[in-house]
């Protein structure tokens, strides 16, 4: 029997519960499309009844998968947060060492903490396994528990200089983090957030914003402190004030984070008004037909170390629904989008330079923003469907497993 199972464990939430899980998702598709038998191990609470299977198993898009709850939804004092962070993994672990591994080629680990990848590692080196790191974030301190003097940043830092590079074998998400490895000495296939262009989510939504009324923006995710939205409202608020009325819908975000996002200056959201519409959380189904309704979606992020090693999904998930952006150079975004073809490009994430954005988006002309709505989801289908990178990936593979043998 041919070595071909693959197992994916780590620190998202299958099937759907956020970014992280649409990531394996789709390069799970792209490996099962070169021929490999692909099982998750996502740290969500458990797994959906709806995914339930007649001989007990759970699957998804024909993915088997085993919630391992590593991810309680409870609420936690700070000690018992840091101890949960520290311990995350611990089931996982207990799983894979009950598990049959005799067809088990690889184990890719999305993310975890230095203990959980240390452990980990030792673990596939005992079972003659390749362990493999999907590498997305390099989080900025102030965006972890503690700060930059916390034992989550210390973890995080460890994980990122020292133990990434020790295991050798990553797939990152942006060419920040491909270069910072592959100077180590690691072996990489930068990959950027992946989807699958024939599910039926993106096709119904292709030419689905009709002509007429104001301009629309969309902002659909969780800005935390990330996403820089509140210069987006600063700017619409400027705008407002000069008579131009310009609607924004809020996917995902509730009010209160918004209120964060400005430094609770209500009076920003007083002057909007009616002009921003609250959706709260959404199925990730009823996303695309959300986004589809706007003429741009926004993505605003400062040109700081986290923004460069990510790569923001939510950008390709607009661009699959046939939205095109508004967005400044950050990460690997100037590689994919062409300003005036698949968006507008600013010169920069502050207010001004997204009213300056605002004001090309309103010059445009029906058939021009028809033309970057077609553009954008070929892009979507040219450089991030899954399929495009089944063959490099699959090769990537084969590489690491006859290393394996041979060290």
């Amino acid at each position: 029997m041919a070595i071909n199972h693959i197992l994916y464990c780590g620190s998202f939430r299958f099937p759907d519960g956020d970014a992280a899980a649409a990531r394996v998702l789709g390069i799970g598709k792209a490996l099962r499309m070169s021929g490999y038998d692909v099982e998750f191990a996502g740290w969500e609470e458990q797994e959906s009844e709806v995914d339930s299977q007649s001989d007990g198993s759970y699957a998804y898009e024909g993915f088997s998968y085993k919630s391992q709850d590593e991810f309680r939804q409870q609420q936690l004092s700070p000690v018992k947060r840091l101890f949960r962070y520290l311990s995350a993994g611990a089931n996982t672990l207990r799983w894979l060492s009950k598990k049959e591994l005799k067809d088990v080629s690889v184990i890719i680990a999305y993310h975890g903490n230095s203990i959980f990848l240390l452990r980990l590692h030792s673990f596939c080196k005992k079972h003659g396994i390749r362990l493999i790191v999907d590498c997305t974030e390099w989080y900025a301190p102030n965006h972890l528990v503690g700060g930059s003097f916390g034992i989550v940043r210390l973890d995080n830092e460890i994980r990122m200089r020292w133990i990434n590079t020790r295991i050798g074998w990553l797939i990152p998400i942006s060419s920040y983090l491909e270069k910072y490895y592959a100077s180590r000495g690691g072996c990489v296939l930068r990959m950027p957030p992946l989807v699958d262009m024939s599910e039926a989510k993106w096709l119904v939504t292709e030419n689905f914003r009709e002509s007429g009324g104001p301009l629309r923006l969309v902002y659909a995710g969780t800005p935390a402190k990330k996403d820089l939205l509140g210069n987006v409202l600063r700017g619409l608020c400027s705008l407002k004030k000069e008579g131009i009325c310009v609607e924004l819908d809020l996917v995902g975000p509730s009010r209160e984070a918004v209120v964060a996002c400005i430094e609770n200056d209500t009076g920003i959201l007083e002057t909007l008004g009616k002009a921003l519409v609250f959706h709260g959380r959404v199925p990730q189904s009823e996303v695309p037909l959300l986004l589809a309704r706007a003429d741009f979606s926004v993505l605003l992020r400062p040109k700081e170390r986290y923004a460069e090693a990510g790569f923001s999904t939510k950008l390709v998930e607009s661009l699959a629904s046939g939205v095109p952006v508004i967005t400044n150079p950050t990460s690997d975004i100037a590689e994919f989008i062409r300003d005036g073809e698949h968006g507008i490009m600013l010169t920069d994430c502050t207010p001004n330079a997204f009213v300056a954005g605002i004001r090309t988006a309103l010059s445009l002309s029906s058939e021009q923003k028809h033309n970057m709505r077609r553009s954008a989801r070929r892009l979507a289908e040219t450089s991030f469907d899954f399929r495009r990178y089944a063959v490099p990936l699959e090769k990537f593979i084969k590489d690491s497993t006859v290393d394996m043998t041979r060290s």
